[in-house]
């Protein structure tokens, strides 16, 4: 099923009908002659900063089922060969173990089977000897890859702090109760691995800068046809592959062209709630028509009322203004009465005093 295409080198690359192995070719020469330019800006170090290469995969959709432990993905050249990179194994070396197992007798079987392990730390001296955040860090820093005993596996995260797992220097599981450990451990640094959680993004690593044009072009097609294998759908779910150092732009490998045209999915949507939405919709146009109805007799009532209080106020002001005609009338009756009264009796005076000068 894979395709197989001449390189510019001389060399071959393989790879399926979803990635063109040219392609890869080409990203992997810019990445290199990208990388030489940087070196000679830079100023020289007094250690030569080896490099990584990625492959970042885009998936279309979050794997529905997380997954802490990572998908084991092997190489057909190993990051680590052993004799530039160091390698450190943590053990368990818990007394009530079913499988004792001491920091001397762990180096002895590494010597014995010709393990190229640089440090192994127990677990006891891991809780003791690096509890400090600064002590988790520098052990991080100290080495290129860490295997730790698949019994004590789910303990590390704690011990060992989020430097390791944001590094993704997860600890890789090996079992240490097997007679022999040279085929899984060799199997383990001659893979990479692939963490399929928190996103539709994840990042691999393929090669270094210092290996062979090559041997990088067959590790970055190993990698795009292992992770499409251990992906959940496979290749339906692969959106995008691309390829990268740690600061360098993206370059890309593989894009999935989309199989129909963005849509918006509207709900399905059954006769009968048609139905209740309908008759919904009446029963709330007839309530808001019976509200409306009761606002205008209550405005009816309130503007006969406000004319019967009108009514009333010009009642009262029409009597009020009857009583002080009542009033003045008699005022001006009692006035002539007192008049005449006064006219009278001054007559009379003046008859008596004529009288009585008369009879004199």
């Amino acid at each position: 099923m894979a395709e197989t295409m001449d390189t510019e080198g001389g060399g071959a690359a393989q790879g399926s009908g979803k990635v063109d192995g040219s392609l890869v070719e080409k990203a992997v020469d810019a990445l290199l002659k990208w990388n030489g330019t940087q070196k000679q800006r830079e100023k020289a170090q007094l250690l030569e900063d080896d490099q990584l290469m990625y492959v970042v995969v885009g998936m279309n959709k979050v794997p529905e089922n997380g997954r802490t432990n990572a998908y084991r993905v092997p190489l057909p050249h190993p990051l680590y060969d052993g004799n530039s990179h160091e390698v450190c194994l943590i053990i368990s070396d818990r007394e009530h173990a079913k499988v004792k197992l001491s920091k001397q007798v762990a180096k002895e079987r590494i010597e014995k089977e010709g393990l190229r392990i640089a440090k192994v730390i127990p677990l006891s001296k891991l809780k003791t000897d690096y509890f400090s955040f600064e002590a988790k860090r520098k052990l991080c820093g100290s080495y290129d890859m860490f295997l730790a005993d698949d019994r004590i596996l789910g303990e590390l995260p704690k011990l060992l702090g989020k430097a390791f797992y944001r590094k993704k220097k997860h600890p890789v599981p090996v079992d240490l109760t097997r007679a022999q450990w040279t085929g899984q451990i060799m199997a383990a640094l001659n893979s990479t691995f692939v963490y399929l959680s928190g996103g539709t993004c994840s990042v691999v690593k393929v090669a270094r800068v210092s290996q062979p044009r090559e041997e990088i072009v067959a590790n970055v097609m190993a990698v795009v046809e292992g992770v499409a294998e251990q992906v959940p759908k496979k290749w339906a779910n692969i959106r995008a592959y691309f390829l990268k150092t740690l600061e360098s732009a993206s370059l890309p490998l593989y894009q999935a062209l989309p199989v129909m045209p963005l849509k918006i999915e509207l709900p399905v949507v059954s006769q009968l709630e048609v139905k209740k939405s309908v008759k919904s919709a009446k029963k709330e146009k007839a309530s808001a028509k019976k509200e409306n109805a009761s606002a205008k007799k209550e405005n009816a009532s309130a503007k006969k009322e406000k004319a019967s209080v009108k009514n009333e106020k010009a009642a009262v002001k029409n009597e009020g203004g009857d009583d002080m005609d009542v009033v003045e009338e008699t005022v001006v009756a009692e006035k002539t009465k007192k008049r005449k009264k006064s006219d009278v009796e001054g007559k009379r005076k003046v008859s008596r005093k004529g009288a009585i000068a008369t009879g004199a």
